[in-house]
């Protein structure tokens, strides 16, 4: 699977002090009107609140709850019948070309976590700089650098220079650069390829991996391991990771292991449908007939959607391994966050993370679990104070869909409306620049 690897990163985040507006409460005199959304459903990212009204002004949140009045001269929207839901995370992303941030805002997914951020770079024709800094109309990008072995995953990409590491000298070495240049979190493979490739390729060996996972957390960084054996996941959590990248796909997970992650509040980013695609069970055709994310497929999705992983791939992925692992970690209390692992063959930027939620149903999280999977938690992993909940003082990242998604997690693909930092992005015009570009080929 791709890892999508990041030099830059920071989004600083935004304070969120005094802002806040009691529930209930008028607006202050003398400020904008802003907007006020009421008679909606919320899922405030933690919980619900059958009906009740939602006030933004200057793109952060001012109040929610079922007892606020809209201010006077605020424009008043009614979501009778709706669901108001925190702008949604893909907590594991790659850019799959030009307009994958877009194509991700279009869909709801107001962040993303891109995992390999030079490949992003290469694929939307930007500098790795330039990443973080979106504009009002894309997702915001989180990043962090790869770290691999000479050799392992993620050296395979034509043009794309790669930190490696041989010894724990290089690799806090690699580490310090990663920080340097601005990586939020440190993305380590400790992986050969032994469920995925037909044959096995160079990895960091254990010492260097603990050498990394040290040198992250003597930055403050998190420090986020792909390994999908089972073996080789419980070794990244002894070391002292903070997340795995993948779900564990070849062996159920050891009762130990889950008990560590669970008391260490170690994440779990399970990427089902992707590790489901390299199984060749994907899900393209199913994203190309749904009226609600097809026509919001773009070109370079389209075109990577036609691949597949070569017939050898996935020989070691056992299905019902990778959900019934998933459930195993859910019921002990560990941290699943959604994440479609996007710029992959048989993945689409955006569309693919609605799919991924009613997979996770399908392992075994609740709807309301799966809403949260892809708000309040990856927030909350990633240490981004601002987002991921409808709660005063927050950004305004919001989307309104139609009928109720924690009830029917695939009500999320009926989007009505998408704001990011409080600003309404104009998902008709972007659906008809898609159409136009189809229609003149």
């Amino acid at each position: 699977m791709r890892q999508s690897r990041s030099l830059v990163g920071a989004l600083a985040l935004l304070a969120v002090a005094g802002c806040a507006t009691p529930r209930g409460s008028a607006e202050t005199a003398g400020a904008e009107p802003g907007l006020a959304i009421r008679n909606v459903r919320i899922f405030d990212g933690e919980r619900v609140i059958p009906e009740g009204t939602v006030v933004v002004r200057g793109g952060k949140i001012v109040a929610v709850g079922a007892d606020v009045s809209p201010p006077e001269g605020a424009e008043i929207l009614d979501g009778q019948g709706q669901t108001l839901l925190p702008g949604l995370v893909d907590a594991h992303f790659h850019a799959d070309g030009p307009d994958a941030y877009r194509a991700s805002l279009a869909l709801g997914i107001t962040t993303v976590i891109d995992m390999f951020a030079e490949l992003s770079a290469g694929a939307a024709r930007l500098s790795v700089a330039e990443l973080p800094r979106r504009g009002v109309d894309e997702a915001d990008s989180i990043m962090g650098l790869l770290i691999t072995s000479p050799g392992g995953h993620g050296t395979e990409y034509p043009g794309v220079t790669v930190l490696t590491a041989s010894t724990p000298q290089e690799c806090e070495k690699a580490v310090d650069a990663a920080v340097a240049a601005g990586s939020r979190y440190i993305k380590l493979v400790y992986d050969a390829g032994e469920t995925v490739l037909p044959k096995t390729i160079p990895t960091l060996d254990r010492e260097v991996l603990v050498a990394c996972i040290q040198a992250a957390h003597a930055h403050n960084r998190l420090a986020v391991v792909h390994a999908l054996p089972g073996q080789r996941a419980h070794e990244a959590v002894e070391a002292g990771a903070d997340g795995l990248a993948h779900c564990i796909t070849d062996t159920m997970p050891e009762t130990a292991l889950v008990r560590r992650m669970a008391e260490r509040k170690v994440f779990l980013i399970p990427t089902l449908a992707v590790a489901f695609s390299v199984a060749h069970q994907g899900h393209v055709e199913v994203l190309k007939a749904d009226p609600l994310l097809g026509p919001y497929l773009t070109p370079s999705s389209l075109r990577l959607m036609a691949v597949q992983f070569p017939p050898e791939f996935g020989a070691g992925l056992r299905p019902d391994v990778m959900r019934q692992s998933t459930r195993m970690m859910l019921e002990a209390g560990v941290p699943v966050l959604a994440g479609s692992d996007a710029g992959n063959p048989g993945v689409a930027a955006g569309a693919t993370l609605h799919y991924e939620l009613e997979m996770l149903v399908s392992a075994g999280l609740t709807p309301v679990q799966a809403l949260a999977a892809a708000t309040a938690l990856p927030a909350r992993a990633f240490q981004l104070a601002d987002r991921g909940r409808i709660a005063p003082g927050l950004r305004a990242d919001l989307v309104l869909v139609r009928g109720d998604p924690t009830v029917d997690v695939r009500q999320t693909r009926d989007i009505l409306a998408v704001w990011k930092e409080g600003r309404r992005l104009d998902r008709d015009a972007w659906r008809a620049r898609l159409e136009a570009t189809r229609s003149s080929k």
